[in-house]
């Protein structure tokens, strides 16, 4: 069987050509995507008042955020492929996305609380091995991230609609492999917007969310795509001869 080639993509990806594409991207669609935004804030804000109340039972509930983040990064997708995109696109998605946007929150939340775990336990330790502990952690952490920035875009990708999940999820892992130091930034830059989003709080439950979809779909669409088409070279030498 035929290798599918990679979509065809001329833009070379930066993180600061990224960040004011999106700020662009969110000018012109905000209608649409503060709308998506908030119906992530409010899922936020309905589950961190449950765990003040019910802790374990609030954590329990946190991968049902997958679903309003899958819409949002649905809609950052088809702006960023430049294809004809509603606000009705997000909420589609849940439903067309439901299994693997839930196990991707399933395992996000599980990783991100064993590295939290550990990186508290390791910086709240005087012996040398829980500082190690505590080191492998926080890196453990930034992989998560990176990981979950570089899955989203892919999952709802429409280049990519035919594509299995393994497949895509196996694409998340070598833009990791292959652009740890780009990954890394990404995932401090965005950081930095979500803690500036908590002081305003406001912006979080309306724009930051969104935004920071934008961001990773403008970066890890067209860097995934010359990734496979670096990778398909080899085959493509190969089929010549």
């Amino acid at each position: 069987m035929a290798a599918v080639p990679p979509p065809r993509t001329s833009a070379r990806p930066s993180i600061p050509g990224a960040l004011r594409a999106s700020a662009v991207d969110f000018f012109y669609n905000s209608w649409r995507l503060v709308p998506a935004n908030l119906a992530w804030g409010v899922g936020f804000v309905a589950i961190a008042l449950l765990g003040l109340s019910a802790p374990l039972l609030g954590l329990a509930l946190v991968p049902l955020l997958a679903l309003p983040t899958v819409g949002l990064f649905r809609i950052a997708a088809l702006i960023a492929r430049g294809e004809p995109v509603s606000l009705s696109d997000g909420f589609a998605a849940w439903r067309a996305y439901l299994g693997p946007a839930l196990a991707a929150g399933i395992a996000i939340t599980v990783a991100l609380v064993v590295a939290g775990w550990d990186l508290a336990a390791g910086i709240t330790s005087d012996a040398m091995i829980g500082w190690a502990l505590g080191t492998l952690a926080a890196w453990g952490l930034i992989l998560v991230a990176g990981l979950a920035l570089a899955f989203w875009p892919l999952l709802v990708d429409p280049a990519r609609a035919d594509r299995p999940v393994r497949e895509r999820i196996r694409l998340a892992g070598l833009l990791v492999v292959a652009f740890p130091a780009r990954v890394v930034a990404l995932v401090i830059v965005l950081a930095a917007v979500f803690v500036v989003s908590f002081v305003a709080f406001a912006a979080l439950l309306t724009i930051s969310v969104a935004y920071s979809a934008l961001v990773a779909c403008r970066w890890v669409l067209p860097a995934a795509d010359r990734l496979e088409a670096r990778l398909a070279m080899p085959d493509r030498v190969n089929e010549g001869r």
